[in-house]
């Protein structure tokens, strides 16, 4: 597996607060071996779930339906606190060469709107990228 490139959002709503329809954004170094990330994918739309977590400082998490975390995307430290748990249900996540889309699904939990500029940092088994570009206020 490749190492994390870059890691960003796409905001459809409201900036500064991730709600259903953003996306999250995942680039590799390199090609992404689909089966590598999820047993059995072949990088089409798949169903998964993200995961918001902490006190002050969230952790976002993306995990298969049963709820295990993908080991090969690792966790983004979002550097701002938007939950102190919620996730997104029937996410959905596609891979477009060396980059992992996940659409976020419905809202389980409570989410509040950060609008801070920070940079996101995301770290897998492979090492680990910063956000890339101006620091904004991200979903």
């Amino acid at each position: 597996m490749s190492a994390p490139a870059d890691v960003d959002t796409v905001d459809h709503a409201q900036a500064g607060r991730p709600e259903s329809g953003d996306e999250l954004v995942l680039t590799f170094a390199g090609a992404v071996d689909p089966a590598l990330v999820l047993p059995g994918w072949d990088g089409t739309a798949t169903a998964v779930r993200v995961r918001f977590e902490g006190t002050g400082d969230d952790t976002i998490t993306v995990r298969d339906p049963s709820d295990s975390v993908l080991s090969e995307l690792g966790s983004i430290q979002a550097n701002r606190d938007w939950a102190t748990g919620a996730e997104f249900t029937g996410s959905q996540m596609s891979l477009s060469g060396d980059t992992i889309t996940v659409v976020l699904g419905s809202l389980s939990g409570t989410i509040t709107r950060d609008p801070s500029a920070k940079a996101l940092v995301w770290t897998t088994p492979h090492g680990t990228a910063t956000e890339s570009g101006h620091p904004d206020s991200d979903f």
